[in-house]
């Protein structure tokens, strides 16, 4: 059948007549498959009435040489490579995303359409970075003649070792070598006899990958190091080569190098080795590369990548026809090199790079929606796009097809490019049979074809060029929702009556703009129908638009009760998001407004001075609009400099200016960073966060890693020096009151973190001085936001710290020991009221501190003794347990950790505060946290029982401390909280709370509880392409729901719902519905 299609392919002189043709092949290739799989069928039925004969034959594939060159043969058959790099990645969707956990019948639509437009095209081979199960491997070729190459990556962007995930592979330590040589044999074991395998390929650019560090490699001159560290690569390639020739004799096996870099190295190392594989981006032409392999391999060559993006760098526009005369070139020159041709003879066929484009390369995470027109490197052979100093290599761009929309069935569709056609043509010939004058006539007589069709590509490219030149509407939602509230002592006394009903809705419109080719950016709308009461059962995006109440009923005028003015109309239409990138020679500059931006503890922050500002949603709950700024980030010659200035650069933040560099010094990696305040906060942090005092803080990090695993990182920050000479007071230990002064010293502090191996477990141990007012920001924790820690860390200054800590791994297993000891180098103030002494001196008593009234205050940098344990299991080390998308990506059948922490708070706090927004202005409690021993327990667990179903749950145990009001007391809490995920369209999800503080902060902060609290939430997603599978998934979903909220008060809640005892419940319904277009 894929012969027929290729001769349907032959090119006419119409490009109408060559669309007809591939409509009437597709039409023909649908209905062959059809008959082909009843024939199947009733092969199938035979085989198996049929005693002692195997259902599933296995292909013996090898490579053939004899004077002419070499071929590759498939069952004895001439068979010539003629492949393409190929994955599925759904706009909106990254790496992580897993076409194979998809329901059965959405993989069949999805394969059926990808391969029936590949052998349209005379594709018939894949190679994809991710594993694609034996089933379907054999399912492509049963159903579409299209052979795949088994390509497991052996470690190259990291691996799990004995539980542990690696990022940097070491190729020299016994046991990675050990478990990679293994886990590789399985592989081969696992596919051997899968009908459908072309061969076996180890690595990807694994020579490019050579990062770990060793005490025997390191000291060795550096220009030797990267040649130390191959040996033991290609060592290692040869040895799992060999080992899995000897399981399966029937198939080729190769690695997958960069270009033929090392190939000395790989001729004496690599003796079991049955062809070269390379990935080789060397422009229109491969140059001497066959003349090198043959003389130092003296073997056959196929081309894992190579190729050229459809994307003009230097003129910022699609250039379909520079990726497509670069493809034909190339191919050119490697049926010129096959067999029988009189060069060398060693071109078995290669895979282009890749099928379609992928919109998540640039950022991985970021921007998924939209096809980034960034170029990430340069390659001088690409001459189209080629600039001095220019990068020209567009990562987004490479695909033969483009990314299109949904069809009917949900599968994301390719739109063909000019390469696609080309390479339709090419693939209509066999390079062994054709002589190389009928293989150059072909090429030369294919103008004919290219340009009949560039009226089309004239088309297409204007059409892109025009919408990248003006305002999109690139999409939105819309959302509505339905609302039943009530409490119980209204609903007893006044029946139905008594329950409120409400109602919502909101549209979100998106839009993307690209005034040329330095400037894009991309905005949202919001617009307020209804606005559905739910508070104070919930706070929500969209609460500005409830009533406004401007004036007290109870105020009387000349006895005459007030009607108070309500505001109805509060902004109704507002800006939601914006951000807008300028790229420039030396400098990129980014305006961002309300949109995700990250922390900088990765790249040299040590103190935590730029917070990360991610969490939109609680930013929505109070119709916040940080982060809000400008950064500007240089590169070429001002490599390492970024400034950053805006009103809130992160939530909660004064207006600021932030100067960072970094640098190289000493083979020491250096950066400085200075932050000014230049005004103080007009608004809270959420509901009732304090703001801050206007200050300022400088710091310097130096960053040295040794060998074996030994880093040393030292930091130092001088903080708040307008404070010095700030007057505060003290007391002693015989309750004596002093008068204190903030001197220059206090403004300083100093910290290091070792991290070393012990027993070959990674340890690390830090110490942090900090000066009475050398404040840096928030602690940037060992896991991030989803970090199972509650060590007390605070940013805060006056203080002497020491953390130990330890990641034990055991297999699947790790044991996280933590411990923290915390002295202030001053204490609180208690409260002592005024006297007057027998002899007549005056003690005028003190009180709590605060951040306002004195030059600093002890809050979260109390003393503290803690220590904690969790244990960790996850057998699948490559989705790490702890990273923020892990609910979502992770893929074990049961995966947990468990641990809890204890803390003695040996002495009491100042005063926290609170912002009051009547008076806009902050407001103390008065009276601080007592001493006090706290402890947490907690377990999240993930199951993936099949790939039709997850659950996740979390409990959690507690006794702990407010975050402001001490009224109440510690409390003594539990809590369970759940999701589960039914064939990725039904969702149900929500918690169960006892004696626990409200879901916002502010509860927690002025220590309000509730004897019960319970949340479930039912969501069913509609639209044939509305399935869960990421974070993204789940809230750009076009789905339907119900929600339910419960809870019962007591003298511990709200004055509003326990009212004196005579409430026993609050409760609420909220349907609702999301319609994304």
């Amino acid at each position: 059948m894929s012969g027929w299609i290729k001769t349907m392919q032959i090119f006419d002189v119409s490009q109408e007549t060559q669309l007809k043709k591939r409509v009437v092949a597709m039409a023909k290739s649908s209905f062959f498959n059809r008959v082909a799989r009843i024939g199947s069928l009733l092969t199938v039925m035979l085989v198996l009435c049929a005693p002692g004969v195997s259902y599933a034959q296995a292909d013996t594939v090898e490579t053939y040489k004899d004077a002419n060159g070499w071929k590759l043969l498939v069952n004895g058959q001439d068979y010539y490579i003629k492949g393409v790099v190929w994955s599925y990645s759904p706009r909106g969707q990254n790496y992580t995303y897993n076409l194979w956990g998809e329901s059965d019948d959405f993989i069949r639509k999805v394969l059926d359409y990808e391969m029936e437009l590949m052998t349209a095209a005379g594709i018939n081979t894949i190679r994809s970075f991710g594993m694609i199960p034996p089933e379907w491997v054999t399912y492509i070729y049963r159903e579409h003649g299209v052979m795949t190459v088994v390509n497991p990556l052996m470690g190259r962007y990291g691996y799990s070792v004995d539980g542990k995930w690696i990022p940097f592979t070491d190729y020299s330590d016994p046991r990675t070598r050990e478990v990679l040589k293994r886990d590789m044999q399985e592989y081969v074991r696992q596919y051997k006899d899968v009908p459908g395998v072309l061969m076996f390929a180890f690595g990807n650019e694994s020579n490019y990958g050579l990062s770990w560090s060793s005490f025997e490699i390191e000291n060795l001159p550096e220009g030797e190091q990267n040649t130390a560290k191959a040996r033991y690569l290609y060592s290692l390639f040869n040895e799992v080569m060999a080992a899995g020739k000897s399981i399966d004799p029937n198939h080729p096996f190769t690695i997958v190098n960069g270009d033929i870099q090392y190939i000395d190295l790989i001729a004496e190392l690599c003796p079991d080795m049955d062809l070269l594989g390379s990935n080789a981006y060397r422009g229109t032409s491969f140059t001497g590369l066959w003349a090198d392999v043959k003389e130092k391999l003296d073997l056959p060559v196929v081309f894992f990548e190579f190729g050229s993006d459809a994307f003009n760098a230097r003129e910022f526009r699609e250039d379909q026809k520079s990726q497509a005369l670069v493809l034909k070139d190339q191919w050119q020159e490697m049926y010129n090199k096959a067999y029988g041709k009189g060069e060398e003879g060693n071109s078995l066929g290669a895979f282009v790079f890749e099928w379609r484009d992928e919109w998540w390369k640039y950022l991985q995470i970021e921007n998924l929606e939209t096809q980034d027109t960034n170029a990430s490197w340069s390659n001088q052979a690409y001459m189209f796009d080629w600039a001095e100093g220019e990068n020209n290599m567009n990562e987004e761009w490479f695909g033969i097809t483009a990314l299109g929309l949904p069809n009917s069935e949900g599968v994301y569709t390719a739109r063909p490019r000019m390469a696609y056609d080309v390479l339709a043509e090419v693939f209509s010939m066999d390079p062994y049979t054709a002589s190389k004058g009928d293989i150059n006539q072909m090429f030369a007589n294919m103008d004919d074809g290219r340009y009949e069709l560039q009226g089309d590509v004239r088309y297409l490219k204007a059409e892109a060029e025009e919408a990248s030149r003006k305002l999109q509407f690139t999409g939105g939602s819309l959302r509505g929702e339905f609302v039943l509230k009530g409490q119980e002592k209204t609903f007893t006394e006044d029946g139905e009556d008594a329950l409120e009903f409400s109602d919502g809705q909101m549209i979100f419109l998106d839009f993307a703009f690209q005034p040329n080719e330095k400037i894009d950016g991309q905005f949202s709308l919001n617009v307020l129908g209804n606005v559905a009461e739910k508070r104070n059962l919930e706070f929500t995006y969209g609460d500005r638009g409830l009533p406004l109440e401007i004036e007290d009923a109870s105020q009387l005028i000349e006895e005459i009760p007030v009607t108070p003015v309500v505001l109805n109309d509060q902004e109704r239409v507002e800006i939601y998001d914006f951000n807008a990138t300028y790229r420039g020679k030396n400098f990129d500059i980014e305006a961002f407004y309300h949109t995700p931006r990250f922390h900088c503890g990765y790249e040299g922050d040590f103190f935590g001075l730029v917070r990360e500002a991610t969490d939109t949603y609680g930013m929505d709950i109070w119709n916040a609009k940080a982060p809000e700024g400008v950064e500007v980030a240089g590169k070429n010659n001002w490599e390492g400099v970024t400034l950053l200035v805006g009103p809130q650069v992160y939530w909660g933040a004064n207006p600021k200016a932030v100067f960072k560099y970094d640098f190289t010094l000493g083979k020491i990696e250096w950066t400085f960073i200075h932050s000014e305040d230049v005004a103080r906060q007009g608004q809270a942090t959420g509901a009732f966060g304090a703001t801050a005092r206007q200050s300022r803080q400088t710091t310097l990090y130096g960053e040295k890693e040794f060998s074996n695993g030994w880093k040393l990182e030292v930091g130092g920050i001088m903080a708040a020096t307008e404070r010095v000479d700030d007057i505060f007071t003290r007391v002693d230990g015989d309750r004596n009151v002093y008068l204190d002064e903030i001197e220059f010293e206090d403004t300083l502090g100093v910290k290091a973190k070792l991290t070393f191996p012990v027993f070959g477990k990674d340890t690390y141990v830090s110490a942090h001085h900090a000066g009475l007012v050398a404040d840096g920001g928030v602690h940037h924790t060992l896991y991030g936001v989803t970090d199972p820690s509650r060590l007390p860390y605070s940013g805060m200054g006056n203080k002497e710290e020491y953390e130990l800590g330890m990641i034990m791994n055991f297999g699947n297993l790790t044991i996280l020991p933590r411990f923290m000891y915390r002295d202030n180098l001053v204490h609180a103030n208690p409260f002592i009221e005024p006297s007057v002494s027998p002899g007549g001196v005056l003690n005028p008593g003190t009180s709590p501190r605060d951040q306002d009234s004195d030059p600093f205050a002890v809050l979260g940098n109390r003393e503290a003794r803690s220590a904690e344990l969790y244990l960790t299991w996850d057998p699948t080390g490559a989705t790490p347990f702890y990273d923020w998308d892990n609910e979502w990506r992770e893929d074990a059948k049961f995966a947990f950790d468990i641990g809890g922490t204890y803390t003695e708070f040996p002495t009491f706090t100042d005063s926290y505060q609170f912002y009051y927004a009547p008076g806009k202005t902050n407001a103390a409690f008065g009276v601080g946290l007592p001493a006090e021993e706290v402890w947490g327990v907690s377990s999240r667990m993930v199951f993936n029982p099949n790939r039709n179903a997850k659950y996740i749950v979390k409990l959690i145990r507690g006794f702990d401390q407010s975050t402001g009001d001490p009224d109440g007391g510690t409390r003594d809490y539990w809590e369970m909280h759940w999701k589960a995920l039914f064939k990725r369209k039904h969702m149900v999800s929500g918690y169960f709370m006892k004696d626990a503080w409200g879901p916002y902060d502010f509860y927690r902060q002025f220590n309000i509880t509730f004897p019960e609290q319970l949340k479930l939430d039912y969501s069913y997603l509609l639209g044939s392409n509305g399935l869960l599978g990421s974070v993204g998934d789940e809230d750009r979903a076009t789905k339907i729901g119900v929600r339910a909220l419960y809870r019962t008060p007591d003298e511990n809640s709200p004055d509003d719902e326990y009212l004196d005892g005579l409430n026993d419940w609050t409760a609420m319904v909220v349907v609702y519905f999301t319609y994304q277009f």
